[in-house]
């Protein structure tokens, strides 16, 4: 088990390093020069030159990928061509809304989701199922920005409920917080409780038709037992690994709903940082969101491997 282990996180250290090999070359794989895209049309050689120098572009290519590598190692993501800010800085700033809406979509996905996949599952071949994964299908094929303009338009314009754009951090009230989180939460929840929702029919559908379920029954245990302790216990480990793969799902949909709704994160961040041509915030915040993803996978790779009988050497 140990080595299972070991070998799972050890893993990861190769698929960090291809990932960081492909963010650094994001500068060198740009059309054009991206130093005189930077620096526009109206700059003078020097300027250019001046640009060149402090991306590095004057340099070799494998000793600037070598430097890049040991800053990064050391926590040292660069600076900003347009603000002069540490990228660091800029991430520490702008890391609260977007963990902030991640980690309430995340709850509420779940707690929507599951049971109503469970439910799903139980009266399968019912309209209740056919309604459920209806629902799962529409949610799964809207784009997010749809689902985020349809409910910024009802709740927020029409009836006033929620504040159309911002976000009030929790330094100043709970309630600011949670009023300025709803509507993008459920925006990007939407199409993650379409998918848990899906993977948990499934699985439940064929936990249910296990011979200990129908033993269960036969020994008159109740119904709420059988499916949320008996049936949901044991078909838990693809739902988390559904969960876990999700997060890339939250990771796109929350550059594209902290748009929306006018969010200062992470999201909001690169895609700034794409149309002014800023590299090094690109790969600083493009580097983070794929240590995140590759972590959180590993986690439940680990879960996996921890709860799995099979897995033993």
């Amino acid at each position: 088990m140990t080595s299972v282990i070991l070998r799972r996180v050890l893993s990861t250290i190769p698929v960090m390093a291809i990932v960081a090999l492909f963010v650094f070359s994001l500068l060198y794989i740009a059309p054009g020069d991206p130093a005189a895209v930077i620096a526009g049309d109206q700059a003078s050689p020097e300027d250019v030159e001046k640009i060149r120098q402090g991306l590095g572009l004057d340099r070799p290519y494998l000793v600037r990928f070598v430097e890049w590598v040991f800053q990064i190692l050391h926590g040292d993501l660069g600076t900003s061509i347009f603000t002069n800010m540490p990228v660091t800085t800029l991430i520490a700033q702008r890391v609260e809304p977007t963990l902030s809406l991640m980690l309430m979509t995340l709850v509420m996905a779940v707690a929507v989701a599951v049971p109503m996949g469970v439910i799903a599952a139980w009266k399968a071949d019912t309209w209740i199922d056919r309604a459920a994964m209806g629902f799962a299908v529409f949610g799964f094929s809207t784009p997010v920005f749809v689902v985020g303009y349809l409910i910024a338009y009802v709740f927020a314009l029409k009836l006033g409920w929620f504040p159309v754009q911002g976000y009030q951090p929790i330094a100043r009230g709970v309630g600011p917080w949670l009023s300025s989180l709803i509507l993008p939460s459920v925006t990007l929840a939407f199409v993650y409780i379409a998918l848990i929702a899906r993977i948990t029919r499934a699985a439940m559908l064929d936990v249910l038709s296990q011979d200990y379920i129908r033993t269960a029954k036969a020994k008159g245990v109740g119904q709420r037992a059988i499916l949320f302790v008996h049936a949901l216990k044991n078909a838990a480990v693809p739902i988390v690994t559904v969960i876990g793969i999700g997060v890339a799902l939250l990771i796109g949909g929350a550059v594209v709903t902290e748009s929306v709704f006018a969010i200062p994160g992470l999201g909001r961040l690169i895609v700034d940082a794409i149309l002014r041509r800023d590299y090094p915030v690109i790969q600083g915040v493009v580097l983070l969101f794929s240590l995140v993803y590759v972590l959180v996978n590993l986690g439940v790779d680990l879960v996996y491997t921890l709860v799995d009988p099979r897995i033993r050497y």
